[in-house]
């Protein structure tokens, strides 16, 4: 890098990507004069009144994905950051205008690739607005850009070559000039015929060449194509990967295309790595799951039954201890279960059913499995259902869990002599249910960190139990049905959830990668 400084705008709503964002600039005493988004309303209004030379994404966040940011960045390039590891979301990232696609794995190793694809964003950024005067500056833009650069003809003959491009696949000028594409950067596919590139059957599926003629047919460029050839180098045979983004140019009155080619095959290797390392970890959750449930489910089953009396008399001693025990082993179930269930959601496995049900029927059930809960603790848990509520589409199971939780945790934190209730209206083309209580309810400054995972509210004098999972999952599944929470509460007045379904969502959005060893890590430290 020179000493030039970029304006970096981020758009991320984890608080803890943000300050591991924070700690690389200064760390790397990176030349950044960084602001943070945390919303995509919060970008919007930034980038309404500011100009950056790049922005960092999260493709999926609050109120929103980084999509909802792109018509306001058209001219400014910019980079997604996700964990979904989605090939769907990269490809309609790319096409949106994205300039690259980093993935976030748990240690944010991928943090270390951001200085040079930030570098490689402004210069090929940089770069475009050069080719725009390509027909006086041709020979300038090919000396100046730091990636290799070709230009072909309608017959994917070269005709400018610049430097890059000849230490990339170790060839002098001459190997390289008036070459077919194929027999220039050595492929292998061209040693299939006397005629060499575009002469072999796999040539038709070559990526390049379709790349090559959509320009060309199109006059539209074409950006951050990749390909895996088969080349041979020195008698070798290499598979580099390499991204390659294609601009139509009228040279001396015939169509030409200019090819920006880049070897990407370290971060390709980097992100194999770490998809096989996710993956690994994913096993190991599975393997977790089996091991520690089926003997707690032996444990458990082995209290009640002497809780029964079924093996014999015990005391009142005997008995508190086993209801100390039997209350200690339904935390570690309830633990265990938050723990696999947002993992579950954070690598993206949770395939949902989207049926169309009646949401009386759902909530009339939750009810009735709550409602012995409530009076064991001496609260009134009621209904009220607006008549003629239209079904709409969701997956049932969930949404039953995201309302027992709001439900068990309006229960818990509600007195004796208290009222819970469950609120179902029709609003325009969404469904709003509230969960109500009238507990203990939130401090004011706890409220935007509600639905953060592992935070517990902390009051004093009263002690919260759980992972601090539960609500971040309910958050999740909510959205995963492009649905929304909101909550609103006062201290010693009680606290409402308002979940808002949409009747018929059109699109979900996807859900980020695992964390699994972190929350895995953060569970068994803390507990």
């Amino acid at each position: 890098m020179d000493n030039t400084r970029y304006k970096v705008l981020l758009i991320e709503d984890d608080k803890i990507d943000q300050i591991a964002f924070k700690r690389l600039v200064e760390n790397e005493k990176l030349p950044y004069d960084c602001e943070i988004a945390g919303s995509v309303s919060e970008a919007r209004s930034i980038l309404r009144s500011e100009k950056f030379d790049i922005v960092i994404a999260d493709y999926l966040l609050g109120d929103g994905t980084a999509f909802d940011t792109l018509d306001l960045v058209k001219n400014t390039p910019i980079i997604f950051i996700t964990g979904a590891g989605s090939e769907e979301i990269a490809t309609e990232a790319w096409k949106s205008g994205a300039y690259d696609y980093l993935i976030k794995d748990n240690e944010r190793n991928y943090l270390k690739a951001v200085p040079i694809t930030v570098e490689n964003a402004i210069k090929h950024k940089q770069m475009e607005e050069t080719i725009d005067q390509k027909q006086k500056n041709l020979e300038a833009i090919f000396d100046a850009v730091p990636i290799g650069m070709l230009l072909v003809d309608e017959n994917m003959i070269i005709k400018r070559v610049n430097d890059t491009i000849r230490q990339l696949f170790g060839r002098e000028y001459s190997e390289i000039i008036n070459q077919r594409v194929g027999n220039a950067l050595c492929c292998i596919n061209s040693t299939y015929s006397k005629e060499g590139c575009r002469h072999s059957p796999a040539c038709a599926e070559c990526p390049l060449q379709k790349a090559v003629k959509s320009v060309l047919d199109s006059e539209q460029a074409v950006h951050a194509i990749e390909i895996h050839p088969t080349l041979k180098v020195d008698g070798k045979e290499i598979t580099p990967w390499l991204s390659i983004n294609a601009e139509p140019a009228m040279i001396d009155g015939c169509k030409h295309v200019v090819l920006a080619i880049d070897d990407i095959t370290d971060r390709k290797n980097a992100e194999e790595k770490l998809k096989e390392t996710m993956e690994i970890k994913s096993q190991f959750i599975s393997m977790v799951s089996h091991e520690l449930r089926t003997p707690l489910e032996c444990i458990k089953e082995g209290i009640a039954i002497i809780l029964d009396g079924v093996v014999g008399e015990i005391n009142d001693g005997q008995r508190n201890f086993l209801d100390i025990a039997k209350r200690n082993v339904d935390r570690l179930a309830v633990l265990i279960n938050d723990v696999l269930d947002f993992q579950k959601l954070e690598a993206g496995k949770l395939r949902l059913n989207m049926q169309e049900n009646d949401i009386s029927e759902v909530v009339e059930e939750v009810h009735k499995t709550m409602v012995s809960s409530a009076k064991e603790r001496g609260v009134d848990f009621s209904l009220k259902l607006e008549d003629n509520l239209p079904k709409a589409r969701f997956d049932r199971d969930e949404i039953i869990q995201v309302l027992t939780n709001l439900v068990s945790n309006a229960i818990k934190f509600t007195p004796e002599q208290g009222n819970v209730s469950v609120c179902v209206q029709h609003q325009g083309e969404e469904l709003v249910i509230r969960v109500s209580d009238t507990g203990i309810g939130i401090p004011r400054q706890a409220l935007p960190k509600i639905f953060d995972r592992f935070y517990r509210v902390q009051q004093p004098g009263k002690q919260i139990h759980g992972t601090g999972l539960g609500l971040a999952i309910v958050k999740k599944i909510v959205m995963m049905q492009a649905g929304r929470i909101e909550v609103e509460s006062e201290v010693d007045r009680g606290t409402i959830f308002t979940v808002f379904l949409p009747l018929d969502p059109r699109s979900l959005p996807e859900t980020p990668s695992s964390e699994a060893e972190k929350i895995l890590e953060n569970i068994i430290t803390n507990n």
